[in-house]
């Protein structure tokens, strides 16, 4: 048995999924009439070109996401199917399986994957016995294969089914073991066999004829993984605005002057030398997700005590930072002998700033 085929079958069954898919769609569309508009019937004319436009976006989106889950899903097909090929290949057949009725050793006439849906993958053995033809299934793992009792609808006794071969035809007789309930199916494997080809002749013509229209190359398909990450982002960045216009901390964070650092020193020197804090200087930067600048300036009223010094020059630069970007860092400012330093921070991001509002 071949489980595992070649990949261009996986290729062409996913493609005529995609096919029909599509077909159904447009079918849909074009078949019906278009409701009311507005409680007025759309005019015949106008019909096409509408149905044109209902058909065509929608089916840039099933071939678009049909081509964005090909490869998983024939990757998927194919392991499963390779599964199916080992455990086929590679069971073991159980030896000395001896005939329940003359004891001697049966010989093995078939195998086949036993493959349900609740139940572990196994391998199937068909036993015989040469001498009185008895027959038993044996999995790959020692365990008989034990077949479920069919009951009748009727009463509910057992049911007996026998095999009889009429030409090219089976037929599968069913009866009841108790009550008068009888039955029969017949199969035809020529006519089965018939209608198989015709099948996958109808599958070859609706490849030929609309794959070209439906599945998208690999220049088409990557074009739409790209139209739909931007759109994607695009999405995502129309909702962050939304949600950003409506919080209150945004807001806050709008109103807000954002200054480089040359505007700073120009507004600090300006506020500070009005309060005698003169000689504004910047040491060098340290540069990560914020900018944080060392400052000094020096106290030029030396009425002032330590303790008066570095609170009002506190305030002070709180007060003309308050509606810029930049903050004075948590630990404050720090006197010596006049001097008074601290630590500037400078926020470049709208979230950090916001998030400084909402910890208010």
């Amino acid at each position: 048995m071949n489980y595992l085929k070649d990949e261009q079958y996986y290729i062409d069954l996913y493609d005529l999924i995609t096919i029909r898919e599509c077909l159904h769609w447009e079918e849909n569309i074009i078949k019906r009439d278009l409701p009311p508009y507005k409680g007025k019937k759309i005019h015949e004319k106008l019909q096409p070109p509408i149905k044109t436009l209902l058909t065509d976006l929608p089916l840039y989106y099933i071939k678009g996401e049909n081509y964005v889950h090909k490869a998983e899903r024939i990757r998927e097909w194919m392991e499963k199917d390779k599964e199916k090929q080992d455990k086929y290949d590679n069971a073991s057949e159980p030896l000395n399986i001896f005939c329940p009725s003359c004891g001697k050793n049966m010989h093995t006439t078939l195998k086949e994957l036993y493959d349900f849906m609740n139940e572990p993958l196994r391998v199937l053995f068909f036993f015989e016995c040469s001498t009185c033809n008895k027959r038993k299934g044996i999995f790959d793992n020692g365990e008989e294969f034990k077949s479920r009792e069919k009951l009748c609808d009727k009463c509910k006794y057992s049911l007996e089914t026998s095999i009889e071969k009429k030409g090219k035809k089976t037929i599968w007789a069913t009866k009841c073991t108790n009550c008068d309930f009888k039955e029969e199916e017949e199969d035809d494997f020529e006519e089965w066999k018939k209608q198989r080809d015709i099948e996958l002749k109808k599958d070859e013509e609706l490849l030929s004829k609309f794959r070209t229209k439906y599945c998208l190359s690999e220049t088409e398909g990557q074009e739409y993984v790209s139209q739909k990450i931007l759109m994607e982002h695009l999405n995502k960045t129309m909702e962050e605005s939304k949600r950003k216009e409506a919080d209150p901390a945004y807001k806050k964070v709008k109103q807000l002057r954002k200054m480089s650092v040359v505007e700073l020193e120009r507004l600090l020197s300006k506020g500070l030398e009005k309060q005698k804090y003169t000689k504004l200087t910047f040491d060098k930067p340290e540069i990560g997700q914020f900018v944080i600048i060392p400052f000094t300036v020096q106290d030029a009223d030396s009425s002032r005590k330590e303790y008066d010094s570095t609170h009002e020059l506190q305030k002070l630069v709180k007060n003309t930072l308050e509606k810029t970007n930049w903050r004075l860092m948590s630990e404050g400012t720090s006197y010596r002998l006049g001097y008074v330093y601290g630590r500037l921070k400078g926020y470049e991001r709208d979230e950090d700033m916001a998030k400084l509002f909402r910890a208010k």
